[in-house]
């Protein structure tokens, strides 16, 4: 290969010219490509439905399944005994565990460590647990809904009955796992779960002591059920608007 002279090597880079840019020009083009980039990005984006159902995937069937068999079990326990008086005050242990069933997907992303990084995500961390409770929400409403028209269908339990003994236990023990779920504790999980089991002890031996049984009268009991629904979703509500608390380090 020949080799070239200096002076052809100048002459040759000679030939470019450096060809100045305008900077009002070259700010335009990045300025129209990052709206172009944000406006791909945006129709590429999740919609909710579709988020929902992503978020589906993530959480572990088998508790759905669990709480399933769980009021399966109770339904058949009441069939089987006729719809015994201790077995219907006893309800309240079954309920406790129903809503019990709720904790590790309600905990998984606190207890994984994943709520910092899920901050950062397109999706808000309230979004994500909304999600969670909403799906979950729905399933539970689904077996519940089975499981009274079961029991009332075949006689073996009347509304007020499953109100009393089932949903109102249900209810607190769902106003526990919340109360504690947006704590700002590492332990907030063992404590919900303490919480629960002081609560079942304490609710059985309430309902099998006839005489304080009975002293409760039928719109008692059904305001104390209002008085929980609308405990429940003002905790829900305030986590939701708080979400952030449970971070180790707030935003």
């Amino acid at each position: 290969m020949r080799r070239r002279s200096d002076r052809q090597i100048r002459g040759d880079l000679g030939v470019y010219k450096c060809i100045i840019y305008d900077e009002q020009r070259l700010q335009e083009t990045i300025r129209r490509s990052k709206a172009a980039f944000y406006e791909a990005e945006d129709c590429e984006s999740l919609s909710y439905a579709d988020f929902l159902y992503q978020q589906s995937h993530y959480i572990q069937k088998r508790w759905w399944m669990m709480q399933g068999i769980l009021l399966f079990f109770l339904w058949l326990l009441l069939v089987l005994t006729g719809s015994s008086f201790y077995v219907q005050r006893s309800m309240g242990i079954g309920a406790s565990l129903f809503a019990v069933l709720l904790l590790p997907e309600l905990w998984k992303n606190q207890s994984s460590g994943a709520l910092e990084i899920e901050n950062t995500a397109y999706y808000s961390l309230r979004q994500i647990y909304s999600a969670r409770i909403f799906l979950s929400a729905l399933v539970d409403l689904l077996f519940l809904s089975l499981f009274v028209l079961s029991a009332v269908g075949t006689g073996t339990m009347s509304v007020e009955e499953i109100v009393i003994h089932f949903f109102l236990p249900y209810l607190v023990t769902c106003c526990i796992c919340f109360r504690t779920l947006y704590s700002a504790g590492k332990s907030s999980e063992y404590l919900a779960l303490l919480l629960c089991m002081l609560w079942c002890a304490v609710w059985t031996q309430f309902v099998l002591n006839e005489k304080i049984y009975e002293a409760v009268s039928l719109p008692l009991w059904l305001v104390m059920t209002a008085a929980a629904v609308l405990y429940l979703g003002y905790w829900i509500s305030r986590g939701q608007r708080g979400c952030r608390e449970i971070l180790e380090v707030r935003t």
